[in-house]
């Protein structure tokens, strides 16, 4: 009898909520939990405005972008029935990265809302060409190849443009690396729904992707129309893998990574895995983002940088249990 995830997820939640403490208190200059709880109750001073003017939305756009990064992780892995994948391999990060700097090409430096919705475009309408190449049919192996080969179209064109404009290289080198120093307020009231409405799809597509797992054929068997599930999950990742990158950027290794820690302790169905993977993702990306800060304070690493310098350790962990198989 399948256990009851309930109790794994309440305990992934206060998690959560530790570690959103820990990024209001932790930093260039630690704050003492009773000043970061006054500042919450309304209490004013400087410490009331770091907390409340720059480490909450920041430690908000954690949550979001680690939890988005990780649902579009799980979704991704079970569509293309490989454990190694990440939302990568859709093309959403080039097709970001390619709006971005055709928009610094264009109108030179861009408001951080002007920035996020082309970042979101790009993501989305990666998305749908990756569908459309990949055609019908079994696409396991056919969307990775699909989103692999877009990608590599995309960021030819950004390398090209960032050598010919310098400007357009300085920007795009910070927002390239994956960062939730810019993160405001107003990018997550603008960003959040989308992600939301991500989640919902992925949780609504959860069960026909599971019957197109056994076969494409089985899957029609049971009334599965492997078209609209595979529209519905790519809406999924697009939708929250996009809305991640348009407020923080590439970040990388969360939606390689919770998927595997979720299976681990929720088990392997999908919509399990996908609301054990929110709370998960969010505490890689709280986690990351705390690091950074302290690491080498009073600077501060960005989260993209510290997760590769974790991520590629666990990547090259999972790669050789896969390799290795079950024992």
């Amino acid at each position: 009898m399948p256990r009851s995830p309930i109790l794994p997820l309440l305990i992934l939640w206060c998690l959560v909520t530790l570690a959103f403490a820990a990024a209001l208190a932790l930093g260039a200059q630690d704050i003492a939990p009773g000043q970061v709880m006054g500042a919450i109750m309304g209490d004013r001073g400087p410490a009331a405005d770091v907390v409340l003017g720059l480490r909450l939305p920041r430690a908000a756009a954690a949550v979001f972008v680690g939890g988005a990064l990780a649902v579009a992780g799980v979704v991704m892995q079970t569509l293309a029935r490989n454990p190694l994948a990440d939302p990568s391999l859709t093309g959403v990060n080039a097709g970001a990265a390619l709006a971005v700097v055709l928009g610094l090409m264009s109108f030179g430096v861009m408001p951080r809302p002007l920035v996020a919705a082309l970042a979101f475009g790009g993501a989305a309408a990666a998305a749908i060409i990756v569908r459309l190449l990949a055609g019908h049919g079994d696409t396991t192996l056919r969307l990775p190849l699909a989103g692999a080969a877009f990608a590599s179209i995309c960021m030819s064109i950004v390398a090209l443009v960032v050598l010919l404009n310098p400007e357009a290289r300085n920007i795009y080198r910070f927002w390239m690396v994956g960062s939730l120093a810019m993160a405001d307020l107003q990018g997550l009231a603008m960003l959040v729904p989308v992600g939301l409405l991500g989640v919902l799809c992925a949780l609504f597509a959860a069960r026909g992707i599971e019957a197109l797992m056994l076969s494409d054929e089985l899957g029609a068997a049971l009334g599965v129309s492997p078209g609209q599930v595979l529209t519905l999950a790519l809406l999924a990742i697009a939708l929250t893998a996009g809305a991640s990158v348009a407020l923080a950027g590439p970040v990388g290794f969360i939606g390689l990574i919770a998927p595997h820690i979720a299976r681990r302790i929720v088990g392997s169905g999908l919509s399990r895995l996908i609301l054990a993977s929110v709370p998960l993702g969010a505490i890689l990306a709280l986690v990351a983002d705390v690091i950074g800060r302290v690491a080498i304070r009073p600077s501060e690493l960005p989260i993209g940088i510290v997760l590769a310098i974790f991520g590629a350790p666990a990547f090259m962990l999972f790669a050789r249990q896969l390799v290795r198989g079950p024992k």
